[in-house]
């Protein structure tokens, strides 16, 4: 179903926007609930190790956002322009595959 084109921007972008932000949401929870649980050992090394590692997977994250909502775009238009060859290409780098 198309929804850009049978809904107004708007609606049609925060209806693939909050699956995205309720996603990150949980993570954050679920680090809470990791760095509580790990705090009650009194260790603070492994909380140290928690702390640090959440920026580096929240930067995952977001790379991993970006390529996907700019790989789609970039898939998008290039099948509506016709070039199928070079949409399947980009989808398959976007996806890790080198071809």
């Amino acid at each position: 179903m198309d929804i850009f084109s049978s809904m107004p921007v708007g609606r049609s972008v925060s209806k693939n926007a909050i699956p995205a932000m309720a996603a990150m949401l949980m993570f954050l929870i679920y680090n809470l609930a990791d760095t509580f649980s790990i705090g009650q050992t009194h260790e603070a090394l492994q909380v140290a190790a928690v702390s640090l590692t959440t920026p580096v997977f929240l930067i995952f994250m977001a790379l991993g956002t970006l390529f996907g909502v700019g790989g789609t775009s970039v898939i998008s238009r290039s099948l509506e322009e016709g070039k199928k060859e070079y949409a399947d290409k980009y989808a398959l780098s976007a996806c890790g595959y080198v071809s």
